[in-house]
């Protein structure tokens, strides 16, 4: 938790068995009555004491979502934690946290991307297509929706908005996040329902969709990396790139086919769920129990490392077991200036720079330089360093980040699955990719890029054995 946040939303899930997990009235109740008695049993009155708390919904995965009447600072969102943990029938209680898209976004074609094909930096996708293009393979993209873009629409199957709130947060814990007024709001005027467009405007879940899915050899923009797969969208990011986790946990469940109070069932279970988001914190109990749900069904979770030149350890859910994470490489074979490193790696891949330093210091940014610092200034501007993918109005654009590079793998795993003789396990599909990198040396990635670039080629050649 953050000393520097504010929390009004908070996950409770109760054990297997009690009556409280079999029945969300019976929760409601017996929370309203804890908090009730011990409220009235304390001479201080502050604000976790004071905090009205209302039951707002069951989630996928049987956890409660309840939410205070006003916002709490840390010390004050723990006392409240600690009220509700000390009924024997929870099993845990955390805030719903707020999550952020792994992007530093930056205009038009195929040849344009060298993230598919640069011998040094490329994924090596297009001698994979020889044996594979994904058919038959459903890929979820939990991110901020769709935007219409004629590349990009033929693969898409129905999705759902799964923000439950136009106003998630308060101004407040927008601001102390560095974000305006209205962060993680739908934008769109209602709660989830079956439109997974991007009523915000954001593009970044149709930037990560392209790459894993645009439609290829059509005379129109890019290539797709699983161009014959399908994607699922699944709008957890609203206003500002923001959600809040209990709709992107609801999302992955449901994305997996695992029902979720309220929402019909998914007719397209994903066997690859890509994640290109995240926050900087330990991952949590409800993230942990919905990947260890979704994975026990056979699905794949990829996740975006994060952008902060940090150790991968330090940020979910790209921390949290049973997934794939994914740091990022520039156009040079390097690990990107911003992308997340360490043991927690599981595999990197393109996410370009879309600026540098200028021409004299270099053309690749110094490896935790800021490309505004004073060993890098002026910056230099090269937006087709980044990826380049679908977004709104039937246009394309560059993109970087480690938002970026997860979809590069979550496009491979779907090569991988196409061809699989019997669907890959996830330590499978890890393994795989760890047999088939291209290393990236210890002097271009400080800290650790697992075993190095993905090898889509190699990968494919491997799975379909």
């Amino acid at each position: 938790m953050d000393n520097n946040q504010q929390y009004s939303s908070f996950i409770v899930k109760y054990r297997d068995g009690s009556r409280k997990r079999v029945s969300a009235d019976t929760a409601q109740d017996a929370l309203k009555q804890r908090l009730g008695v011990q409220q009235r049993s304390k001479r201080s009155v502050g604000a976790a004491q004071a905090a009205a708390v209302a039951h707002q919904r069951r989630m996928g995965g049987g956890a409660d979502v309840i939410r205070t009447d006003k916002a709490l600072d840390r010390p004050e969102a723990e006392i409240l934690m600690q009220r509700i943990a000390d009924d024997p029938d929870v099993e845990y209680v955390q805030p719903n946290f707020m999550m952020s898209a792994f992007a530093t976004p930056n205009d038009p074609r195929y040849a344009e991307q060298w993230h598919y094909s640069n011998p040094v930096s490329g994924a090596r996708v297009p001698a994979a297509w020889d044996r594979s293009t994904g058919q038959g393979v459903v890929v979820a993209v939990i991110d901020s929706g769709y935007l219409d873009n004629n590349d990009l629409q033929p693969n898409l199957l129905p999705g759902y908005d799964m923000i439950s709130s136009t106003r998630p947060f308060s101004n407040l814990q927008c601001i102390l996040g560095g974000l305006n007024p209205g962060c993680g709001g739908s934008d769109d005027g209602d709660g989830r329902d079956a439109d997974a467009f991007d009523a915000s405007g954001i593009a970044h879940g149709t930037h990560v969709a392209g790459t894993v899915a645009a439609v290829t050899n059509n005379q129109i923009g890019v290539a797709g990396v699983a161009y014959n797969a399908k994607v699922v969208p699944v709008r957890v990011l609203g206003n500002q790139g923001n959600g809040g986790s209990d709709d992107i946990i609801d999302g992955m469940l449901w994305s997996a086919g695992i029902a979720v109070p309220g929402v019909p069932a998914n007719a397209n279970p994903a066997e690859v769920i890509n994640l290109s988001l995240g926050g900087r914190r330990p991952c949590s109990p409800a993230e942990q129990d919905a990947i260890d749900d979704i994975t026990a069904t056979g699905t794949l979770v990829v996740v975006a490392a994060g952008n902060s030149n940090l150790d991968v350890s330090e940020f979910a859910p790209a921390n949290c077991n049973g997934v794939i994470a994914v740091a990022a490489n520039d156009q040079g074979g390097r690990r990107a200036f911003y992308s997340n490193y360490g043991a927690g790696i599981h595999i990197t891949a393109p996410g370009g720079e879309t600026w540098s330093c200028r021409a004299s210091v270099g053309e690749f940014l110094p490896l935790a330089t800021p490309p505004n610092s004073t060993n890098c200034a002026p910056t230099r501007q090269h937006p087709a360093q980044g990826v380049l993918s679908t977004v709104g109005n039937n246009a394309f654009d560059f993109m970087s980040g480690t938002s970026m590079a997860a979809p590069h793998v979550a496009g491979v795993v779907a090569l991988m699955q196409a061809v699989a003789p019997v669907p890959k396990t996830t330590s499978q599909v890890k393994d795989i990719l760890r047999r088939t990198a291209h290393p990236i040396a210890a002097a271009n990635c400080p800290g650790g890029c697992g075993p190095g670039i993905i090898d889509a080629a190699e990968a494919v050649r491997e799975a379909s054995n």
